[in-house]
């Protein structure tokens, strides 16, 4: 089988396991909360995105359609309120497509669009497997192979890493990386070795480059449970995570903020970050006599399944900046509050005001009678950007709560 061949069909089957992973981790996860209630069930986003035929314009790492953006790709370090907005944003694409085919345009409940769009999230949570070929490389330049074995060639100051070619996803790599890291730059050190650090998704081309070799050597494939990041929320405490890096990972004087410095980052990155950051964390913890954490099991996938959704839950806004957005984006055109006459519905009085994505709903619910009008010359096709969509939703919630309040 040639190597363009052999990667098609890996990515083919992270897809298939991805479903069979979204369905079985919020059918089986607890109800218990992380420290932001959980927005949405991608389990059912999955099932939304299917049964309306997304998959015919939209891929999953290159497998689907082409016409729409990889679901993979826009995923990730996006609020729920930012995915709203390039909802929003791609709209009129969208409708010129479903008329096309002669599709009736979909409409959501608000339940059902928070469904998708966590599903839309959650996907990028998986990495697309690595390129060997390239870890092999990695594994070569960063000097792993002086202290490490694989498939019988390597150094023996560390452990073989044969057993880790068992699993798909490089977080167990990174785990025992974690786990051995103050230990490894002691040993590093007395023999004048740098400690390597990790960008982009070198580890995730490592673990494919120990794959490769472990399984030609006959090691049957393990599956990890889902990453739970509510469970992850609990590590983030139980862990000591918190007194450095916040309630939230928000930061402290002795910690960054994790929910910009990990914005649309992969997984296999999240883990590289980790690591590059772990031994001036150990030090850190050492003077602030913290004992360094370790991790088993699961624990580490489901906290950077927790550090992964900090963005995803992203509140708050600007009611000011708000009233900018809606001036600017034309909205004030046809939306008039106060009762005064407007082509479109009284927002001060409108339900949909009364939370953030209840108004993204309410938008894509009408948006194919804001596309005629938009085609008609009438108004010019909005654009949200940045946090513009929730901001947006501050402020109308504010009028809103005005107009009630008359």
């Amino acid at each position: 089988m040639s190597t363009a061949m052999e990667g098609k069909s890996r990515r083919v089957r992270v897809v298939v396991l991805l479903g069979l992973v979204v369905a079985s981790f919020w059918s089986a996860r607890v109800q218990a909360q992380s420290v932001e209630a959980l927005s949405g069930d991608p389990a059912k986003g999955r099932q939304i995105v299917v049964s309306n035929g997304c998959i015919r314009c939209h891929s999953i790492w290159g497998n689907g359609g082409k016409q729409g953006p990889d679901f993979a790709s826009v995923g990730g370090g996006r609020s729920l309120q930012q995915l709203a907005g390039l909802f929003w944003n791609h709209t009129p694409g969208m409708i010129k497509t479903v008329r096309q085919w002669g599709v009736e345009w979909p409409t959501f409940t608000e339940e059902e669009l928070a469904d998708v769009i966590s599903y839309i999230y959650y996907v990028k949570l998986f990495d697309e497997p690595g390129d060997p070929a390239v870890g092999e490389r990695w594994f070569r330049e960063k000097r792993c192979v002086e202290c490490h074995t694989v498939g019988g060639r390597g150094g023996d100051v560390g452990p073989n890493l044969d057993a880790y070619g068992q699993v798909i996803a490089p977080i167990v790599l990174a785990q025992g990386m974690w786990n051995h890291g103050p230990d490894m730059q002691a040993k590093q050190a007395a023999k004048g070795i740098p400690t390597p650090t990790f960008a982009g998704r070198e580890i995730a081309d490592i673990q494919a480059y120990i794959r490769q070799v472990a399984m030609s050597a006959g090691q049957e494939l393990v599956f990890l449970q889902p990453p739970n990041p509510a469970a992850g929320s609990k590590l983030f405490e139980t862990k000591g995570c918190r007194q450095c890096h916040g309630v939230g990972g928000l930061g402290t004087s002795l910690g960054p903020n994790l929910r910009t410095a990990i914005q649309q980052l992969r997984v296999s990155e999240i883990a590289g970050k980790l690591w590059n950051h772990s031994f001036q964390m150990s030090a850190a913890m050492r003077g602030q006599r913290i004992m360094f954490p370790r991790f088993r099991g699961n624990e580490m996938s489901d906290l950077v399944a927790f550090l992964y959704y900090l963005r995803f839950f992203d509140t708050g806004g600007s009611g000011d900046a708000g009233r900018e957005v809606f001036q600017r984006s034309g909205c004030s055109s046809c939306h008039v509050g106060n009762g005064e006459p407007a082509t479109g519905p009284d927002l001060s009085k409108s339900q949909a005001t009364r939370t953030p994505l209840g108004l993204a709903t309410a938008m894509w619910n009408h948006a194919p009678a804001m596309y005629n009008r938009a085609q008609s010359g009438q108004v010019e096709w909005p654009r949200f950007e940045g946090d513009d969509m929730r901001n947006l939703a501050v402020y109308l919630r504010q009028v809103g709560s005005d107009g009630r309040n008359e």
